[in-house]
């Protein structure tokens, strides 16, 4: 059985200052709960960074930098290739196969698959906009999603399902 990593992307948003990475990106809902996922699975997993490639969680960063969707569409493809690159080294590295969760938007998955079609990557978020994939993580995290409205409360007792 092949050792799955998970992929977060890194958000626009930080929390500012010098920070561990899992820390720095958390004021994004969806890189919360993609990270809340990878860890309550027990999923290794690394940060997407535009300005730092392959992060790992706990490496101290500053606020800067930008994100992937805000660099030219030759940038995102050298961004992608040495992403990549970190990703080969991971494979070579290991003991035993790695299969890649790409737990982000569309535009990560045909970037990585453009320059790299031979990576063992899974995207079970694509195609999904980003509420769809906020549920999405609800879902598996058991968190009632905050895009409902308040007066939108189901009237099923705890545990009793339509």
């Amino acid at each position: 059985m092949a050792r799955q990593i998970g992929l977060v992307a890194a958000p626009r948003m930080r929390r500012g200052g010098v920070l561990r990475a899992r820390d720095q990106f958390d004021v994004s809902p969806l890189f919360r709960r993609a990270r809340d996922y990878c860890e309550r699975a027990g999923i290794e997993w690394y940060i997407l960074s535009a300005t730092h490639g392959l992060l790992a969680p706990r490496q101290v960063v500053g606020d800067g930098g930008a994100a992937v969707t805000m660099l030219s569409q030759e940038e995102r493809l050298r961004w992608a290739s040495g992403v990549a690159a970190r990703l080969d080294a991971l494979i070579a590295g290991s003991g035993q196969p790695l299969t890649f969760t790409l737990l982000a938007s569309q535009r990560y998955a045909d970037l990585l698959m453009r320059v790299a079609p031979h990576l063992p990557l899974t995207t079970p978020l694509a195609g999904l906009d980003a509420s769809a994939r906020l549920r999405w993580f609800d879902e598996r995290l058991r968190v009632r999603s905050r895009l409902l409205a308040p007066h939108s409360r189901s009237t099923d007792a705890p545990g009793e399902g339509k």
